[in-house]
């Protein structure tokens, strides 16, 4: 998934861990329904999100991002944290025809703010990347 950065990356460096994608101060969102992404992305927006701030993921976008970059970092340090479990959990729910989004949010505050938005539909999961968890948030 390492092609899933935002254009505004820069701020929020380091976005792999280990070769493993992991998008710091990131919500990465997956939907059932790719209307019900949009939806979110659209009030999130309305909001005060830039584009870039939130972005939306086909699920075969995704799926080859998840492929590619499971492929590539086999080692063993790609294993020591759970980055490479929750690219696994992105990967299967690409498969099942998820979409996705990718969601600045830094702080607690930030991610609350998103969480209130993203809970008005049904979701398959959110991932909070932090430095060193990565939180899934219901």
């Amino acid at each position: 998934m390492s092609n899933l950065t935002s254009a505004n990356e820069a701020r929020t460096a380091p976005t792999t861990d280990f070769g493993i994608f992991y998008p710091l101060g990131y919500l990465v969102v997956a939907f059932p329904k790719q209307e019900d992404a949009r939806q979110v992305q659209r009030d999130l927006m309305a909001g005060g999100y830039d584009q870039a701030d939130c972005e939306f993921y086909t699920s075969e976008e995704v799926a080859d991002a998840a492929q590619r970059n499971l492929a590539d970092n086999k080692g063993f340090l790609a294993r020591l944290g759970w980055s490479d479990e929750a690219v696994k959990t992105h990967l299967e729910a690409a498969r099942q025809g998820s979409a996705f989004l990718l969601i600045y949010a830094p702080g607690d505050t930030d991610a609350a703010r998103a969480m209130n938005v993203i809970r008005r539909v049904p979701f398959d999961f959110a991932h909070r990347y932090q430095r060193f968890t990565i939180e899934e948030l219901t």
